[in-house]
């Protein structure tokens, strides 16, 4: 018989269990809940948690503070700037990898997925969102592909995950011109 799965321990996942629900809460909220890789490897080991949990039905995805998240920290990516050029790319493809395994594991989660969306779903944290199986928002919910405003791609899967939320027409306008 395989050992009940424990919940991790994670500083900046805040998670607490609800008559089967999980609920994960970024918890950076002086950033605005911005994705750094330890915040990253947190929600990893929480997914893997919650799929294994057999105590978890549902899992529901929000964030402390005024906003749900404002994606990648931005300042974390200017400081890995100054590395080596080889190392920058390199660190980077590593670091995409491990993002990408992120997104996957919450969109194949074989459970319901909810993100509750308070506040800003900005780049990265808009793709989180969408990769849920439901997207509910708050009255003051925002969303934006703002990668186009820092000369970026969705690389986060919104280009997958967009289109299928809101049409074509609308996720080109909303990935090609950074408006909410």
């Amino acid at each position: 018989m395989a050992a009940e799965p424990i919940q991790p321990d994670t500083t900046l996942v805040d998670i607490e269990l609800r008559e089967g629900i999980a609920v994960l809460a970024l918890n950076r909220a002086d950033k605005r809940n911005a994705i750094n890789d330890d915040m990253r490897a947190d929600l990893i080991r929480a997914l893997d948690w919650a799929d294994r949990s057999p105590d978890v039905a549902a899992l529901v995805i929000t964030g402390r503070g005024k906003g749900f998240c404002a994606g990648g920290d931005i300042a974390a990516m200017r400081e890995r700037l100054s590395a080596p050029a080889g190392r920058v790319g390199i660190n980077g493809w590593q670091r995409q990898r491990r993002t990408h395994h992120l997104l996957t594991m919450l969109h194949d989660l074989p459970k319901p997925t909810i993100a509750a969306v308070n506040g800003a779903a900005a780049g990265l944290g808009a793709d989180l969102a969408l990769c849920c199986d439901f997207v509910i928002g708050a009255r003051d919910a925002t969303f934006v592909m703002s990668y186009v405003l820092r000369g970026l791609i969705p690389d986060g899967g919104g280009m997958y995950f967009l289109p299928r939320r809101v049409g074509l027409a609308r996720a080109k306008e909303l990935i090609f011109s950074g408006r909410m």
